[in-house]
């Protein structure tokens, strides 16, 4: 199973559950093994990364419905 990474300087896409049509763009700054930063336009995130199905993902906030970013998309 091939892995799907988190990448320098490549830029991510990131939905709403509540509005799929707007998009949030996040640029991948630095990156760990365990690690991911992403710069958007208003802030900066640093997060743990996670993994489902090959696909690395992070969760921006910390609620049930809080969107994620996915290294695929």
């Amino acid at each position: 199973m091939t892995t799907s990474k988190f990448e320098l300087n490549k830029t991510y896409t990131m939905r709403f559950i509540g509005d799929a049509d707007l998009l949030v763009k996040f640029v991948c700054i630095a990156r760990t093994a365990t690690m991911v930063t992403l710069q958007g336009q208003r802030e900066t995130i640093k997060r743990k990364i996670k993994l489902y199905n090959g696909v690395e993902y992070v969760v921006t906030e910390n609620y049930s419905m809080a969107p994620a970013i996915y290294s695929n998309k």
